[in-house]
């Protein structure tokens, strides 16, 4: 099996079907169809059992797994060592942040780095799962878990603060919750607690009895629009809530700090567009934070 046509063999296996398959690698469904019938027909032997919805790999496929990941690995080190020493102020940089830090942070920055250097391109995806770096998803990542694994390089960028916001009409319906009732009577919007176990546990210091708990999401936005629109309480960013005049900031007094975390593989660090990207990220993360001081970072 050669790099190419394991390519072909890993986007099947991880999409489970042909249609999938193809979207990732940007080609139509036939021609994965036909470089999969060709790969079998090279091993004579089947690498997936095919059902009308779905391709699970066959005992063979499974043994092949591991091999043709080992394979991808090495094509991505090679790709990362190349780029590594590429000096030039072009060409593509991928980030995966969350929502709430592209909008007050990694924007702002990139738009200045548009200005010093326009012919660096980016891709950003947001998510609140730590991406798989040392599988190379991304050449940077910026959030609010430190990583653990050792082959990463990782600095902090700052501390911010999330407090506890509540629109105007929910707290004249509802009132402020009473320090020491752990939210009785009260609605709460959160992230899922396998995302954020702590977040179930208590906020800001307040330990959670059987929450009541009415809005789940892994989108701070989401829970933005839906505090301001009155279906219950959130912890939110101070950086996104606290100039909005639609909220109502609940013990103001308390607030939960988080480390922000920049993440990046080695192989890619010294790469001319890269260190821009994180030059003008750390720039903006500090002016950002003296800004805002003491109710944002410390």
């Amino acid at each position: 099996m050669n790099w190419d046509d394991a390519r072909f063999f890993l986007a099947v296996a991880r999409a489970g079907t042909l249609r999938q398959a193809a979207r990732e690698l940007h080609v139509d469904q036939a021609t994965v169809g036909r470089r999969i019938s060709a790969l079998e027909h090279a091993l004579n032997s089947k690498l997936f059992i095919r059902t009308p919805k779905h391709f699970t790999l066959s005992l063979l496929g499974e043994q092949l797994l591991t091999d043709a990941v080992a394979m991808e690995c090495a094509a991505q080190a090679i790709n990362r060592k190349a780029a590594n020493g590429d000096d030039r102020l072009q060409g593509t940089v991928s980030i995966v942040t969350t929502d709430t830090l592209a909008e007050g942070f990694v924007l702002p920055a990139l738009k200045l780095l548009r200005q010093q250097h326009p012919n660096i391109s980016y891709s950003v995806a947001t998510s609140i799962n730590i991406t798989n770096m040392a599988h190379h998803d991304a050449d940077l990542a910026i959030r609010g878990n430190r990583p653990e694994n050792e082959e990463l390089i990782v600095k902090r960028l700052a501390t911010i603060n999330m407090g506890l916001y509540a629109s105007h009409e929910y707290i004249a319906l509802r009132g402020v919750p009473q320090l020491g009732e752990h939210f009785r009577g009260h609605d709460l919007l959160l992230f899922p607690q396998q995302d954020v176990p702590r977040h179930w546990q208590s906020l800001c210091g307040e330990m959670l009895v059987q929450p009541n708990v009415v809005l789940q999401s892994n989108s701070q936005i989401l829970l933005r629009s839906a505090t301001q629109k009155g279906l219950g309480i959130a912890l939110l960013s101070c950086f996104l809530a606290d100039n909005d005049e639609d909220f109502v900031r609940i013990w103001p007094e308390r607030q939960e700090p988080v480390d922000i975390w920049l993440v990046l593989h080695p192989d890619v660090q010294r790469a001319a567009r890269v260190r821009a990207v994180i030059n003008s990220l750390e720039d903006t993360f500090q002016a950002q934070c003296r800004i805002r001081r003491p109710d944002t970072a410390n």
